[in-house]
């Protein structure tokens, strides 16, 4: 009982027009909204493309088009529904409370990790040459 009234209520809020918290995590429900049209748009060209040449014009033509139509109004009414709403509004809150670091302190923690993992590798690199080295003395490894 409890999964239809979900199913229905999800039904419900996918078909109506309604903003939930309009002004709230705006910046990140648009741009998951863009995310997912795009994604749809994409399929739906896709799509286009892969049907057959044979197919009837109106497959063709309308098949793809009613997928990014329906991707379009679910990426819509997605960002709109108050769970995942609720999320990406959490989202914006944690990421306005972020310190992004300045140019500087990017480049220098830049270079850091890549002289740390050049360092690693010719590392590894001389260990792998004496462990062969030392098993080849041994034995264990022919040549």
């Amino acid at each position: 009982m409890a999964k239809t009234r979900l199913v229905a209520g999800l039904l419900a809020e996918m078909f109506s027009i309604g903003l939930y918290k309009r002004n709230q995590g705006k910046q990140v429900r648009q741009v998951t909204g863009v995310s997912i049209a795009v994604f749809f748009l994409v399929a739906a060209s896709t799509l286009s493309n892969n049907l057959p040449i044979k197919s009837a014009e109106a497959l063709r033509v309308g098949l793809p088009m009613l997928v990014g139509v329906i991707g379009v109004w679910l990426a819509y009414r997605v960002v709109n529904y108050a769970p995942v709403a609720d999320f990406l509004i959490a989202v914006q809150s944690e990421m306005d409370k972020v310190s992004w670091p300045s140019w500087p302190q990017l480049w220098r923690a830049t270079v850091v990790v890549l002289v740390t993992m050049v360092f690693l590798a010719v590392s590894l690199f001389l260990f792998d040459i004496i462990w062969q080295y030392i098993f080849r003395a041994v034995g264990f490894l022919k040549m």
